[in-house]
């Protein structure tokens, strides 16, 4: 221990100083051996030095926050502690969206040989991030760490149900970790048949596609189809997607909180109680992402919601930096009570874009709708509460075929999201044969068509 700690003080010396591409390999190394080893004060430590560095670099190297940074009054020199994040400013989607190249990325890097993504979410507005080929697989590799924790072991066979374009039933047949790579859109017994061929030990997907396929598992299935865990990320996992995972593939499902930008954000709490009851929250990736909880760009105390700041601490070639995704989500404390060190997420709420402005000012996230409906979740298969106007709630219910929506508990549902608007918002609830995902595969069980300010 005292050799580490030794080691990054070196580090913190001479950080403003370092080569980001001959030294990011060990900072890398070190943030993934601390964040194995769980111990919050080394954790901090880790993040101080990595800041500092990457405030020092990005000032000397990137126009984009030089220029932000001067504009501000910010020098590299005022980071001492955690704190003085704060004087750093903001970066928003659109500032990001706008730079050119040259503003970007780092004047120390072959830009020529960067892995380029576009990423536009649901929003329609591509944002366009750039790896160096390190960056991306370390980030892939505390992704690895993560699932891990939740019990992965090194000759798990993986099964990763994917939005993008691989060929159907692509087999990576390694001696560590195989894995399979299904595109979502394959047909069902397509789906399935390919899961029975591979067995996989763990399967990873966005939750409404699985929950979906999961309708469809046979008991003949589960007799090959037996994984030990499900992963989710990519969107909102409500209880009813994490409720027909659990029964169709009898494993727990744990849920990660990610983005293109950083990769893992957090991930949730494995632990169970003895009756498998869930610890509840999230575990923030540390020595990965700084993140921050805010309000009108100010943090919030424990058990608030705001909208969440990342800063990559291994995007060198071109920094993240106090970045909002657009997320809500509620911070929690430092320490998990499963007795975990790292800083937590209470809750994963979704977009900003999707919270509903009502006509008497209240923001609310609609998902704290979604306690009245827990009596028809037995017999949904989706539902999405839709904010068509600031005065105007619709929500759209699919039953599971063949179930039927008792009248009187759907007035009632009516009846207590009614009370939780407000009575200048009106309710009304639809019965409907299918609730279409978005173009982009992703499906949105929030929504709001109002533009901010238009409640008022």
């Amino acid at each position: 221990m005292s050799n580490l700690n030794a080691q990054t003080d070196a580090i913190e010396r001479r950080s403003h100083r370092s080569i980001p591409y001959a030294g990011t390999i060990a900072w890398g190394v070190v943030g993934l051996f601390v964040e194995r080893m769980g111990l919050a004060s080394l954790r901090k430590r880790y993040q101080t030095a990595r800041l500092r560095a990457l405030l020092y670099h990005a000032y000397e190297n990137v126009s984009f926050y030089r220029r932000r940074f001067d504009e501000a009054g910010f020098h590299p020199d005022q980071f001492h502690t955690l704190d003085d994040l704060q004087r750093v400013p903001i970066t928003r989607k659109a500032d990001i969206r706008l730079a050119t190249d040259e503003e970007a990325i780092a004047k120390d890097c072959d830009a020529s040989l960067l892995y380029r993504l576009f990423t536009g979410g649901s929003t329609g507005e591509p944002t366009r991030l750039r790896f160096t080929r390190y960056e991306d697989r370390l980030l892939r590799t505390f992704r690895l760490l993560a699932m891990m924790r939740f019990g992965l072991r090194w000759r798990d066979r993986r099964s990763q149900v994917r939005m993008d374009q691989p060929p159907p039933g692509r087999i990576d047949d390694s001696f560590f970790l195989p894995s399979q790579t299904l595109h979502a859109f394959l047909p069902q017994e397509e789906m399935r048949a390919n899961l029975r061929q591979f067995k996989p030990d763990m399967i990873r997907g966005y939750p409404s596609v699985l929950a979906l396929y999961a309708e469809q598992i046979t008991d003949e299935d589960r007799l090959l189809i037996r994984p030990r865990f499900v992963t989710t990320d990519s969107e909102v996992l409500t209880e009813l997607a994490r409720e027909r995972l659990e029964e169709a593939f009898h494993a727990p499902v744990y849920d990660v909180y990610d983005c293109y930008e950083c990769n893992v954000i957090a991930y949730e709490c494995p632990h169970r109680d003895s009756e498998g009851t869930r610890n509840g929250g999230y575990h923030l990736m540390d020595t990965s992402v700084v993140v921050e909880v805010l309000r009108e760009e100010q943090p919030v105390p424990a058990g608030e919601s705001g909208e969440i700041a990342l800063t990559s601490l291994h995007a060198w070639a071109a920094p993240l930096i106090r970045y909002l995704p657009g997320d809500v989500v509620e911070r929690g404390g430092h320490g998990c009570g499963c007795g975990a060190s790292n800083a937590t997420l209470a809750k994963v709420f979704g977009r900003t874009h999707d919270m509903f402005l009502l006509p008497d000012g209240r923001l609310i996230h609609p998902k704290y709708l979604t306690n009245p409906m827990l009596p028809l979740m037995s017999v949904l298969r989706l539902y999405q509460i839709v904010q068509e106007r600031s005065d105007c709630v619709v929500v759209k219910l699919q039953a599971i075929p063949g179930a039927c929506i008792d009248e009187k508990e759907l007035t009632l549902v009516r009846e207590k999201m009614q009370r939780m608007l407000g009575d200048r918002v009106t309710v009304s609830m639809k019965l409907v044969d299918e609730i279409p995902s978005e173009a982009n595969g992703k499906f949105r069980p929030y929504r709001s068509c109002v533009e901010e300010g238009a409640g008022k």
